[in-house]
């Protein structure tokens, strides 16, 4: 199993594809939880593990600076400007079913 701290190798790695996903994985590091086959875990050095189904790389984000700072660049790459996540996704979810 290897690691990273750069966001944009794992995002690339671990593509979170569409908008629900992509607030799921959010949340996941926000919450420290699990959603959308994504999982993040307090190590006991204090640092956070995030994780996705399948993909052997995980993100280790070092501080509580690095975790607001991937969820910046998640909302930079998949959210358009001023728009929560959640929002977008249920936005994006309903134009699809029309």
């Amino acid at each position: 199993m290897s690691s990273t701290t750069n966001f944009d190798e794992w995002l690339d790695a671990a593509d979170p594809c569409d908008p629900a996903n992509v607030a799921g994985l959010i949340e996941v590091v926000e919450l420290e939880g699990e959603f959308s086959g994504f999982k993040a875990e307090r190590a006991k050095n204090g640092k956070l593990i995030i994780s996705a189904e399948g993909l052997e790389l995980k993100l280790v984000l070092v501080s509580k600076e690095a975790e607001a700072a991937f969820v910046r660049s998640i909302h930079g790459r998949y959210v358009p400007d001023g728009i929560p996540a959640g929002i977008y996704a249920a936005i994006q979810h309903d134009m699809e079913k029309d």
